[in-house]
């Protein structure tokens, strides 16, 4: 009945993730996740001007603004395009990139690479720089039955170059998503159910809708509010959809870009009556607080 965005993985004996330590000030919003200068571009795109309403019924989103969204990084998995992921900064000056736990059933750290820098993936660009994956962390609680946790951190094998403007450092927001805010989500996912990928990495525009409305469109069995969120419209329209998976939904807020979610399921692309689902940042919280030091 429901199709993943990408493969699955079995988390037996896999080990816990090691994150950063999520500190919450008034504002809800966690310091350690969100170190100054992250969730913005250096290209000069000014992301108030995104779209706040989406076109409904176009399937596949619009070509990007380059590296207007710098922390983007394309998982290749022996050399083809599997999943999205967000570059994160941890300590003792280790990288690691954000995506879906579903994304490494049956793989091993050494078939990966991680693409930074990159618009156009059908091109070598002065750019982008492809970097080796270390290992791959899943959420202990993430269940290949349900998905829920669907939550991963790949730690890289060095240090990207972040002197260079196409490549930045993400936010991820400790706050609860908000009904009816419109977020964003970026990837060179299928531009449409069963369609090709796109070279150029797509934006799309998508609202936030309540848990009550995703636990009635989904059922309870399905939908898992503490672990999960879902965004798009009711009557179908724009939508994530296969190698996507991993990819961050993303809030303007605060000044800035900042990750509320990663790409994990859907059923179809852009139907109706079927949104998009998210592993919550928010609800990784205190699993990420409890291990960041283990």
């Amino acid at each position: 009945m429901f199709r993943e965005f990408a493969i699955g993985v079995n988390t037996k004996n896999m080990p816990a993730l090691l994150c950063y330590v999520l500190l919450y000030f008034a504002s809800g919003v966690s310091s350690d996740l969100s170190p100054p200068g992250c969730g913005i571009n250096d290209v000069g795109f000014d992301y108030t001007t995104l779209p706040k309403v989406t076109r409904k019924r176009i399937v596949g989103g619009e070509n990007a603004t380059p590296h207007s969204f710098p922390w983007m990084a394309a998982l290749e998995n022996r050399g083809v395009l599997q999943c999205g992921g967000s570059l994160l900064k941890g300590s003792s000056d280790r990288w690691f990139v954000l995506t879906a736990a579903h994304c490494f059933r049956g793989t091993t750290a050494d078939e990966w690479k991680v693409r930074l820098g990159v618009h156009d993936l059908s091109k070598t660009e002065s750019s982008s720089e492809s970097i080796d994956v270390k290992t791959a962390m899943i959420h202990p609680q993430y269940n290949t039955q349900t998905l829920e946790y669907d939550i991963a951190l790949i730690e890289l094998s060095s240090a990207p170059q972040l002197s260079r403007p196409e490549i930045n450092i993400g936010c991820v927001s400790g706050d609860v998503a908000k009904a009816g805010e419109v977020c964003y989500v970026a990837g060179w996912g299928l531009t449409s159910s069963g369609g090709d990928q796109s070279d150029v990495l797509q934006l799309i525009e998508k609202p936030v809708l309540s848990q009550a409305q995703c636990r009635d469109i989904f059922g309870s069995n399905t939908f898992y509010e503490v672990s999960m969120i879902c965004a798009g419209f009711i009557e179908g329209g724009k939508d994530s959809c296969t190698s996507d998976s991993g990819g961050p939904l993303m809030c303007y807020r605060n000044n800035r870009m900042e990750i509320i979610g990663t790409v994990s399921w859907g059923i179809g692309c852009g139907e109706p009556n079927s949104p998009g689902v998210y592993a919550s940042a928010s609800g990784g919280k205190q699993w990420i607080e409890a291990n960041i030091n283990g």
